[in-house]
């Protein structure tokens, strides 16, 4: 019974971590527009640099929410594989690292905006614009890439095991793959870095995301399904 209990909180906790994560990338990304969208980096950011600073907190917030849901997910996902287990806790960590760097590349342009004269506006201008694409490709290696890869291993887990509704695993598998999808095109520049093509790709994980934490919260995971797959072969 107690055991059961602290499954509960574990997953109301897991779903309150999902939760933030999707409100903070949302908010982070929309904070940082003036600076994605303008070709003047060094003016957007100078202009812009309280709101940039924001959006590069929010950032934090969605890096730590990531950790919690790979910190918290883990234990259940082990129960099944452990090996598994491992390579989404290693693909979940290489988002966050991916979403550090972007934060790192943002701020620092915002440094430079605060601190550049007209002689070294030239120089200054070319590292914020290398900064800025190692933002994009941080954007598009962390929460494209390695989102879709460590949403289809957990997902996976949860059709194989019985977690969660199969239903609703199946809909993980399905954003997860949309979203991997988005990232190659990106990638291989068949779609241009932040624009609303992304979108029809990237909405489907965040409402399954959204679904996925609500369903943690209220119903936890169904713990009397799951059956190791090392124990299965010993058996047989």
């Amino acid at each position: 019974m107690e055991r059961s209990i602290t499954s509960q909180k574990d997953a109301i906790t897991t779903g309150a971590f999902f939760i933030t994560a999707t409100v903070a990338a949302i908010i982070g990304i929309s904070l940082y527009d003036p600076i994605l969208n303008d070709s003047n980096t060094l003016s957007a950011a100078s202009a812009n640099s309280n709101q940039i600073e924001l959006g590069a907190l929010f950032e934090l917030i969605l890096a730590f929410a990531n950790i919690g849901t790979g910190i918290m997910l883990f234990p259940f996902l082990r129960r099944y594989s452990e090996s598994w287990g491992l390579a989404y806790a290693c693909f979940r960590l290489l988002e966050v690292v991916f979403i550090l760097i972007g934060i790192i590349s943002l701020l620092s342009i915002v440094k430079l905006s605060q601190e550049y004269s007209g002689t070294e506006l030239a120089a200054l201008q070319s590292a914020a614009k290398t900064l800025k694409t190692i933002h994009s490709w941080s954007f598009i290696l962390g929460p494209h890439f390695m989102l879709g890869i460590n949403t289809f291993i957990y997902s996976y887990i949860f059709y194989q095991s019985g977690l969660v509704p199969r239903r609703l695993s199946i809909l993980g598998l399905f954003a997860a793959v949309l979203i991997l999808i988005a990232a190659v095109q990106e990638i291989l520049g068949f779609m241009p870095h932040f624009s609303a093509q992304i979108i029809p790709y990237a909405f489907p994980i965040a409402i399954y995301e959204m679904i996925l934490a609500v369903w943690l919260i209220r119903k936890g995971f169904n713990l009397e399904m799951i059956r190791p797959v090392q124990y299965l072969s010993e058996t047989y």
